[in-house]
């Protein structure tokens, strides 16, 4: 099949979106959520960063680069998702087939070692990330479980601590609880694969990090159900890249949905930029096919885009290809 003749990103979105409504899921999902501030802001920043074309010295563009010791095609990684709703069944290893054959980094969150198996056994380097459980135990057996399945690296999701927001709602605080400093230095330590904290949304957060001794962090906000009007991640994410981003991985997430928003995430400073909504509705348009089409689909506007902006490779993308124009108003 021609290039031309494929789905452009929108046209995935727009397609999944339907599929998944016609399933009976009425959750508005991002892209095009227009619930919540953060949400809101994050579009609205990410818009007004604008690229600085560099056009008469060409260059050819690679996007290979390695995360935990896994080597990828893309700086893409399907976030944590669970298995849930319409995701129940085989749909959660249909992402994770389609991320692999993409060449990409898969995430998993809630769900039990047959899920983690299955992903693993597609081919595709998985990451597990557990919540932060009230029972300490339980991050710890589910953790151990993850290594010996071969997962290239672990997590706690630390901005569950105190329960699930939905909608309105507070949920899962007999569940979930912040853990303790030192609670969380040990289990560090104990890890023999890379861990990561997702969730840190600030400089103090991303230092007591590599105090800890976690080798990654995940700028993340986690949609709508962390905390209203909690920094959007493309706001903190340079702020955090300029205090640790030489000490330890960091990667982002929350608000990304396009080859362009993937640039301006590694400008600022990821490492990788994750997706998870977008990842789902991608499996809803098309399955795994869905999925592992969004992904080169993400990928091919990337490259396009540093090869106009000069970058031949990942480390070779900074800030300096970014220039920030504020929203122009109407002189009255």
């Amino acid at each position: 099949m021609e290039d031309e003749k494929l789905p452009t990103i929108s046209e995935i979105y727009a397609k999944g979106k339907r599929n998944l409504e016609e399933m009976g899921l009425e959750r508005t999902f991002p892209p095009d959520s227009s619930i919540g501030a953060s949400l809101r802001a994050n579009r609205e920043y990410l818009d007004s960063l604008f690229f600085v074309p560099k056009l008469l010295a060409p260059v050819t563009v690679d996007t290979s680069c390695a995360i935990f010791g896994a080597k990828l095609r893309t700086p893409i990684l399907c976030s944590a998702i669970s298995q849930t709703g319409p995701l129940s069944g085989t749909g959660i290893i249909e992402i994770a087939r389609g991320v692999g054959n993409a060449g990409a980094l898969m995430m998993l969150g809630i769900g039990g070692s047959d899920e983690v198996q299955s992903a693993i056994d597609t081919g595709v380097p998985v990451v597990k990330i557990v919540k932060p459980y009230r029972r300490t135990e339980l991050i710890y057996e589910k953790i151990r479980d993850a290594e010996s399945r071969g997962c290239v690296a672990v997590g706690v999701d630390i901005d569950h601590f105190h329960g699930v927001l939905r909608g309105q709602q507070v949920a899962n605080t007999k569940l979930f609880s912040p853990q303790r400093t030192e609670e969380l230095r040990q289990l560090i330590s104990q890890t023999k694969v890379p861990f990561i904290i997702k969730g840190v949304l600030s400089v103090t957060d991303a230092e007591k990090a590599v105090q800890l001794g976690a080798s990654a962090i995940v700028v993340s906000n986690h949609g709508t159900s962390f905390l209203d009007f909690s920094i959007p991640a493309a706001i903190a994410l340079p702020r955090i890249t300029d205090c640790v981003g030489d000490k330890l991985t960091v990667l982002v997430d929350t608000g990304f949905k396009t080859g362009n928003d993937v640039l301006k995430g590694l400008a600022l400073g990821a490492k990788a930029v994750g997706f998870a909504s977008s990842m789902i509705i991608a499996w809803g348009a098309d399955g795994s096919s869905g999925v592992e089409l969004l992904t080169k689909q993400i990928t091919a506007e990337l490259q396009r885009s540093m090869a106009a902006t000069g970058c031949p490779n990942l480390p070779s993308i900074t800030r300096s290809i970014l220039t920030e124009i504020l929203p122009m108003r109407v002189i009255e």
